[in-house]
């Protein structure tokens, strides 16, 4: 495993400092604004590539034939409606209409039996036969949705050291309606909320080897993390990439992972997915027989190259927050804390772009987005229903924790975790098993003023 992107000397103020001052911290409030030497040529395409991002789409037929396509099935009408300001998403409360939530989605999946821990073995990602990989709550005029569905929350007391009692909550779906029929026996269920898209073009950026070398999946150090790469199919399907994006690290790259946005949130055809009718299965006859919006202008898809295109830019050139706090005596301690518990572990400070063909703005830049973008096991509690690629149901790739603290301000949510369950910070880390559980049992013998101390060094990240 590699060290020099881990030394906790770079968690100093100085050098933190270093990388932030150049951003302005008005930018702290908003994750949609271009990054710090963006190139005068991408600067009016970056607002334009914003446009395509927050533009409502109507289903086809229409006469806006720039912005027809929608659905037939689908979960929201733009990318903004879950990633608001490109911030965070949030589940909806207990009994409230799950479609109304657009930003948050219901994955389906099969669950393998005696499921390997092997590195390279990629399992094939089969959602259900009825209702595809993702459930779509939206539909175009003349289509059935598939359906609706809530949540309730079964709750449990986490006591700390000191007695304080923190209660946990976590979703259990039911389903309203299911317009297809049932879910197959062999389908599982995963439930996500929308992630915010901060830094993500630096994210893309880090090369495959610091990935790979900062992975230990033997354990070799013997100090209980055992990150693991996220390994899918590559896009000729005759090998194999690296993970990145998405709680799973299932898809590689930004590109991928708006297009796959597009194709199965919103139903529109992109280069990489061209489907018209997006995320409808061959039982769903009426869903792939409506109309569609492939023109001829547009490469005879939905979203040609150039929206694609624009919008890579704008998600891939969208600064990360500035770092606030960064000399306050409680920042620094609990900084000191946050490598006590070992939370450097999975959590990497500092990270390294290489050289970035397409956007020269992301080459060699220096940047602290604590994430390893590795897999690790979290715990049984934490657990999905089915596997995604190598990634097993109980391991999530490390999220990056730059920007926390602003989720309520950028988008006007808040909830952490995959699934939204956690409502603070401190939640989200009192659900922490599997390889995190040591940081966790840390983070629960802290008194109360050395708790708000770390907690105050995570909301500033």
């Amino acid at each position: 495993m590699t060290t020099n992107l881990k030394k906790l000397t770079f968690l100093t103020a100085g050098a933190f400092a270093s990388f932030f001052c150049f951003q302005d911290l008005a930018f702290a409030s908003d994750y949609s604004q271009p990054i710090s030497g963006i190139k005068p040529e991408n600067k009016l395409d970056f607002r334009i590539g914003e446009g395509v991002f927050q533009k409502f789409w109507v289903p086809s037929p229409s006469s806006t034939t720039a912005s027809d396509g929608l659905g037939p099935l689908f979960n929201t009408r733009s990318c903004n409606s879950c990633h608001i300001k490109n911030g965070r998403g949030h589940a909806p409360e207990s009994g409230v209409s799950g479609a109304t939530v657009p930003s948050f989605l219901i994955r389906f999946g099969k669950s393998y039996k005696n499921t390997s821990q092997v590195a390279d073995f990629i399992y094939p990602n089969i959602g259900d036969k009825n209702y595809g990989g993702q459930f779509q709550g939206h539909a175009s005029p003349g289509i059935l949705p598939e359906g609706d569905y809530h949540l309730t929350y079964i709750t449990h007391t986490e006591t700390l050291s000191d007695g304080t009692k923190v209660e946990l909550r976590k979703p259990n779906i039911h389903w309203t309606t299911l317009n297809y029929g049932k879910l197959e026996d062999s389908t599982g269920v995963t439930l996500l909320v929308a992630p915010a898209l901060v830094g993500m073009g630096l994210l893309g950026n880090i090369s495959d080897d610091i990935i790979i070398e900062n992975a230990d999946p033997e354990d070799i150090d013997n100090n209980g993390i055992s990150g693991r790469v996220s390994w899918i199919p590559s896009n000729d399907g005759k090998g194999k990439a690296i993970g990145r994006f998405g709680y799973k690290a299932a898809t590689p790259s930004v590109s991928a992972q708006n297009q796959l946005a597009f194709n199965t949130d919103l139903g529109l055809s992109t280069p990489l997915n061209p489907a018209a009718s997006g995320d409808c299965t061959q039982l769903q006859k009426a869903c792939i027989e409506s109309p569609n919006g492939n023109s001829p202008h547009l490469d005879n898809l939905e979203v040609d190259k150039q929206q694609v295109r624009l919008v890579d830019l704008f998600v891939s050139l969208s600064s990360p927050p500035a770092m606030r706090n960064l000399s306050n005596s409680d920042f620094l301690e609990g900084k000191a804390l946050f490598e006590e518990g070992s939370c450097v572990s999975c959590h990497i400070p500092k990270m390294q772009t290489g050289k970035d063909v397409t956007f020269s703005e992301l080459s060699n830049r220096t940047f602290y987005p604590f994430t390893d973008m590795l897999l690790h096991d979290m715990g049984p509690e934490l657990s999905s229903g089915f596997q995604s690629f190598s990634a097993a149901p109980n391991e999530w790739r490390t999220a990056p924790l730059w920007g926390i603290g602003l989720s309520e301000k950028v988008s006007g949510r808040i909830g952490f975790l995959h699934d939204g369950r956690a409502k603070t910070i401190e939640e989200a880390i009192l659900w922490h098993g599997g390889e995190a559980q040591q940081s966790k049992e840390f983070y629960k013998q802290l008194n109360k003023e050395h708790r708000k101390k770390l907690i105050y060094f995570l909301e500033s990240l």
